[in-house]
């Protein structure tokens, strides 16, 4: 094989390659798009849902009767899910965080006033359930392990 043949060879795996890295950057960002979609229908739900949970706590009779009582337990079953994803963060960091930095470790905006205030909500309720610590203002970690009394 000679040199014009081997660059001949050489051009023909790199057009290839090339057009392989153009058709998986189109794909990059048609899944991009759909994650976008995808994004705003989960925070649309989210909304949604805490909009439903203030209601069945504020008009727990009225508001919501027709549904039997499936929607006031909803908030419950969510709220102490979302306790354990705040505590898991906290586990992983096994230090005093910000509640800016919980949120992005659930995958939220931090830079979302309202996904703040859920975070910091949450931790004031455990810190006041002793599940948690506020080590000083606005940094919260786990409670330490107390070592055997001195007596």
């Amino acid at each position: 094989m000679d040199v014009g043949e081997v660059l001949g060879l050489l051009d023909e795996r790199e057009a290839a390659c090339r057009a392989e890295c153009d058709r998986l950057v189109a794909e990059a960002e048609r899944i991009g798009g759909l994650l976008s979609v995808c994004r705003a229908e989960l925070e649309r739900l989210v909304t949604a849902r805490g909009v439903v949970g203030e209601l069945a706590m504020a008009h727990p009779a009225k508001a919501l009767a027709p549904l039997n009582g499936v929607v006031s337990a909803v908030p419950a079953v969510e709220s102490e899910v979302f306790a354990e994803q705040v505590l898991a963060v906290l586990v992983e960091r096994d230090r005093p965080v910000r509640c800016q930095e919980v949120v992005a470790a659930l995958g939220q905006d931090a830079t979302v006033a309202r996904h703040v205030e859920r975070v910091r909500h949450r931790l004031k309720k455990l810190r006041a359930a002793g599940r948690v610590e506020e080590t000083k203002p606005g940094m919260f970690t786990l409670p330490r392990a107390r070592g055997p009394a001195k007596g």
